[in-house]
C-alpha cells in the first residue's frame, strides 16, 4: 500500500510503498482514543507480528493514512477495521509532529464515547486483545511496568488525560 510521504509543514511531496519508507520520510498516522460512559478508556494489545512493538500495549486505535485518504477518512476506516466500531463521528484533539530513533510522523488525535456495551470485533492481523480500564488504574500500570506499552505511551497517556478533562 502506498502511503504519503510529507514536508515539515504536512504537505505531501510524493507516495511511496509502505514497506519501502526510511526513517527520514515523514508519514501521517492517526490515533483513536475510546472512552465508555463510565469513564474508561480503551487500549489495544499490537499483535505479536507487528513489526514495530509487538505485543505492547497502545491507543484504541492507530493506523497510517493510506494514497487517496486524509486523517478524518482514515481514523473512520481504522476503528471500523481494527475493533469493528461503525459509523462513529470522532471529535478532533489536535495534531503534531514527533521523532523517535525509528521514524518521523504526523499525527492527528481524535476521541469518541462509546456505549460499554458495544460489540467490538478485533481485526486478527492487527490487534491481539483490547480492554477497558479505568484511567487511574491505567495509570498506575504505566508507572509500574511501562515495558508493557508502545515507546510513545507516555504521549498517549498525556493525550488520554487531556480528552477526560476536556470531556467533564
Amino acid at each position: 500500500m502506498r502511503i504519503p510521504i510529507v514536508n515539515e509543514q504536512d504537505e505531501v511531496l510524493y507516495y511511496k510503498e509502505r514497506e519501502e519508507t526510511t526513517r527520514e520520510e515523514i508519514r501521517r498516522i492517526i490515533g483513536l482514543n475510546v472512552f465508555n460512559e463510565k469513564g474508561e478508556v480503551l487500549i489495544a494489545k499490537r499483535q505479536s507480528n507487528k513489526k514495530i512493538d509487538p505485543n505492547l500495549w497502545g491507543p484504541s486505535v492507530a493506523g497510517t493514512v493510506d494514497e487517496g485518504c486524509d486523517y478524518d477518512d482514515t481514523v473512520v476506516k481504522e476503528a471500523e477495521e481494527e475493533i469493528g466500531l461503525k459509523n462513529i463521528k470522532p471529535i478532533f484533539l489536535k495534531k503534531y509532529f514527533y521523532e523517535t530513533p525509528k521514524t518521523r510522523r504526523y499525527t492527528q488525535l481524535y476521541y469518541v464515547t462509546i456505549d460499554s456495551g458495544t460489540k467490538l470485533t478485533l481485526q486478527d492481523e492487527e490487534v491481539a486483545e483490547i480492554k477497558w480500564i479505568s484511567i487511574i488504574d491505567l495509570e498506575n500500570w504505566f508507572k509500574e511496568k511501562p515495558k508493557d506499552f508502545i515507546p510513545s505511551f507516555q504521549r498517549t497517556m498525556n493525550n488520554i488525560k487531556e480528552i477526560n478533562e476536556n470531556k467533564n
